[in-house]
Order: C-alpha cells, then structure tokens, then sequence
C-alpha cells in the first residue's frame, strides 16, 4: 500500500536504478549500480540525484545511496518485475 503508489510515478530507468540497489542487502556503492545498469557513472549520477529529489534514496556515505523507505529493498525484490514491465513513461 504505501511502495507500489512511490513506484508508480518514477520513470522506467528511475525504476531500473532502484532495482539494481535491490540487489543490495545494504546501502548500494553508486559505482556499482553504475556497473549493473551498464551506464557510465554520471549517467547514472543523473538518475541519483532525481531519486534524491524525489525522497525515495539518500546518501548514508559518500558514494552510497540507500531506501528512504523501510522495506522498499524487499518490496521491489518481491514484486520489481510487475512495476517494470507496468512502466508508461519514458
């Protein structure tokens, strides 16, 4: 009830990048979600910082990004392909 309405209104690479962090069972290295989406790390800088805006990840250390929301890593761990594949934008 309350993830999937946060989700909804990202674009689709905005969702990719928060699925890469899924991966992660802790704070994600900004490098390595880089790595994953297979971008260069300003590209994906750029995604970083709309996710910050947005109030959906923060930075807990320099070069990290983690969920603001509690659970959000297991939510798009369990239901991520649904809101990938339900994506209009972008």
């Amino acid at each position: 009830m309350v993830h999937a309405p946060e989700i909804d209104g990202l674009s689709s690479m905005q969702k990719e990048y928060l699925l890469a962090m899924a991966q992660d069972d802790g704070p994600s290295a900004t490098a390595e979600i880089a790595k994953r989406l297979d971008r260069d790390i300003h590209y994906a800088n750029v995604y970083r910082t709309q996710l910050i805006k947005e109030d959906v990840i923060y930075s807990p250390a320099w070069g990290q990004v983690d969920f603001k929301l509690p659970y959000m890593r297991d939510y798009l761990r369990e239901h991520g392909a649904y809101h990938f594949l339900h994506s209009g934008t972008e």
